[in-house]
């Protein structure tokens, strides 16, 4: 804040009927009381005081991804690869075989013949089946990296409805290419939570630290 000499009154930038003393800190205009915003230091003018607040709030850090993930909750994400991983403990216990090949896989699988007939739960329960421990490995690994970043992100609701919709996508799929074969494993869902990064990083949301490209074409090289 400055002030002028007694007699050396001036007017109100703003309201020109209004005699002052005072004057803006920052530009110097004369100011009135009821323009006056008190700061920290000094007295501003309402045009000095909201350019700063504007250049204040322009410089505040933004959030990143991994700071906001580590706030939310990852238990989608968790309870998805524990029910797999417990599941491909249950196919090999019933089966005597690390493939997995069994009542539950031949039960469970999607098969298109057996889809049409009305089995319409394979649709979900293959992608809890795997066939074999490699088969199980890359997907609750890339699902445990992964998932859990982009559920911290967009938030457990939506991530759980991004999985199940990437699921049956993923089962409607391989129905398409290939209704007679028999098709196991969390693939379809995977691809929807690497799918779901690779848009977010494309927007500028580094979810996965702007690796989902190269992590999306790997995992379908790994695929087939």
């Amino acid at each position: 804040m400055t002030t002028t000499e007694p007699g050396q009154e001036t007017v109100c930038y703003r309201h020109k009927n209004v005699e002052t003393a005072v004057s803006c800190s920052d530009c110097g205009k004369p100011i009135c009381p009821d323009c006056m915003v008190f700061g920290p230091v000094g007295i501003r003018c309402p045009d000095c005081s909201g350019q700063r607040e504007a250049r204040a709030q322009r410089s505040k850090p933004r959030p990143s991804v991994q700071s906001i993930a580590s706030s939310s909750t990852d238990i989608v994400t968790r309870l998805m690869v524990g029910a797999i991983v417990v599941i491909y403990v249950a196919q090999v216990a019933e089966s005597g075989s690390l493939s997995g090949v069994g009542d539950l896989m031949v039960n469970g699988a999607l098969f298109g013949p057996a889809v049409a007939d009305g089995e319409w739960y394979r649709l979900v329960t293959s992608a809890f089946l795997h066939s074999g421990p490699i088969h199980l490995f890359f997907n609750a690994l890339i699902l445990w990296w992964f998932g859990r970043s982009l559920e911290g992100l967009i938030g457990s609701r939506r991530f759980l409805a991004l999985y199940f919709i990437s699921m049956l996508a993923g089962a409607a799929g391989a129905l398409l290419l290939s209704p007679n074969s028999i098709t196991v494993g969390a693939s379809g869902a995977v691809f929807g939570v690497l799918g779901a990064g690779l848009v977010l990083e494309r927007r500028g949301i580094m979810v996965f630290g702007g690796a989902a490209l190269p992590i999306v074409a790997f995992n379908v090289i790994l695929s087939f």
